[in-house]
């Protein structure tokens, strides 16, 4: 065979920052594997990884899983990353949420608290929702300690919407500052959330991200 009727293959080298294929060779690490430098953005990558939280492709997976019910151990196991890794990815999503569109009217408005802990529970995390019955969906939430302030803060985030009625328990904060003539307080009122009718998965999707947003503003540490 000749060298003219050989045939050669080359297997472009892209840049995991910036897809450049202005790539040269630029030593190896210390398991002896080829590290590449890019001339543009001067990103150092290597082909592959052994820490698979170093491939962006896998850690896009982790909101995903969490959104579909996946837990912490559960990514661990599956995609084989890290608690740490995990709960940082999950930690930046949260950082950019946007803040839901606040309705304009609501007929009847369920406002309630709810709390967990982290390691312990003296380290208590609160979150404040407001639930519009007719439309069977979360419209507003605080993550802060079950404080006057908090209650507070979840009426500023609706105060350009028209409320009918407050549907509350016997929580001292809200007898405070909602008008008692559009106020109903007691059992009768309010835990209607957990009745009504609802898919685990869409019940899931809805928290999903009321649950991150209070990793985000807590650290997401010792979870």
């Amino acid at each position: 065979m000749s060298y003219a009727s050989a045939a050669m293959c080359y297997e472009a080298i892209i840049c995991p920052r910036c897809s450049s294929v202005s790539i040269v060779k630029n030593g190896k690490t210390a398991q002896r594997k080829q590290r590449y430098l890019c001339k543009d953005c001067r990103r150092q990558f290597i082909r592959n990884y052994t820490n698979l939280g170093r491939i962006g492709a896998v850690r896009d997976l982790v909101v995903p899983l969490t959104i579909n019910g996946a837990g912490i151990r559960d990514i661990e196991r599956v995609l084989f990353l890290s608690s740490n890794t995990i709960l940082k990815t999950l930690r930046e999503s949260a950082t950019r949420l946007d803040e839901p569109a606040y309705p304009r009217r609501v007929r009847d408005l369920e406002m309630d608290e709810f709390w967990s802990f982290v390691g312990a529970k003296r380290r208590q995390r609160w979150t404040w929702y407001g639930y519009d019955r007719q439309r069977r969906k979360v419209v507003a939430f605080v993550n802060e300690r079950r404080t006057d302030a908090a209650c507070r803060q979840l009426l500023q985030k609706l105060g350009d919407c028209q409320i009918t009625r407050y549907h509350t328990d016997n929580w001292r904060s809200y007898a405070r500052f909602l008008p008692t003539r559009r106020h109903r307080i007691g059992s009768v009122h309010s835990a209607r959330w957990l009745d009504t009718p609802k898919t685990l998965p869409s019940r899931h999707a809805e928290w999903t991200r009321i649950f991150s947003c209070a990793g985000a503003a807590f650290g997401l540490r010792n979870t």
